[in-house]
């Protein structure tokens, strides 16, 4: 229960939550004084919570000069989409098979609640719905080294999916991909929903990718340390 973490656990969940929901941007750096008033934790906690995101990918220490939050290259970027596409389809054909009528009732509620959510401009929503759906796919591949390998690189695909979520045209494709992607989940069709999966990926890394590149003067390696006033309940 929420009520038993640790105060590093709590500081470190709020941290996390405020990278996704960017309120703290790709590449600004982390002034922590302001963040430990704003937490209301001391340093300690709050520098054991960043040195964990340090680790996990989402942070980056830069020698004399702090913490920022990690700005990806664009070859980082692709690289890590790669990776995830490949994952993301031996997922998939590892699932179809096995997926029962309450699975695939299970994903098409996720996918209309996330296109939903898309409609309504909740981004924090879909971002979790778009997880939880990529999530439960994994799962079901039962495939225990692809489920260890996507929620080892999960923290650092949601960064990315944060950027990619930002594209105006997301609430079209989204539906547009919801529909094909239920067809084939029902036809137990493999290798259609492989194509669909791998070119939702690739959507997908195009999108943050361009974000990324339209965003770049602003989040370089000088980006100026951002004071944080007290952060809402």
């Amino acid at each position: 229960m929420i009520e038993h973490l640790t105060i590093r656990e709590r500081t470190y969940n709020a941290l996390l939550e405020m990278i996704t929901n960017r309120e703290l941007q790709v590449g600004q750096v982390i002034d922590e004084v302001s963040l430990a008033r704003m937490l209301n934790v001391s340093r300690t906690p709050l520098r054991e919570a960043i040195r964990q995101l340090v680790i996990e990918g989402l942070v980056t220490a830069r020698p004399y000069r702090g913490h920022a939050i990690r700005s990806l290259t664009t070859k980082e970027l692709n690289d890590l989409y790669s990776v995830r596409k490949e994952l993301e389809v031996l997922a998939i054909r590892g699932a179809v098979p096995r997926m029962t009528d309450e699975d695939i009732a299970e994903l098409e509620g996720l996918l209309d609640r996330g296109v939903q959510a898309l409609r309504n401009g909740d981004l924090p929503a879909y971002a979790n719905l778009d997880k939880a759906f990529h999530g439960r796919i994994a799962e079901l591949s039962d495939n225990g080294t692809i489920v260890e390998t996507l929620n080892r690189l999960a923290l650092q695909i949601q960064l990315c999916r944060v950027m990619a979520n930002e594209d105006p045209a997301l609430a079209e494709h989204a539906a547009e991909e919801r529909e094909a992607m239920v067809q084939a989940f029902r036809a137990r069709d493999v290798d259609r929903a492989g194509e669909l999966m791998r070119a939702h990926i690739a959507g997908v890394q195009k999108a943050a990718v361009e974000r990324m590149e339209a965003a770049e003067p602003a989040i370089g390696p000088s980006a100026p340390v951002v004071r944080l006033g007290k952060r809402g309940a």
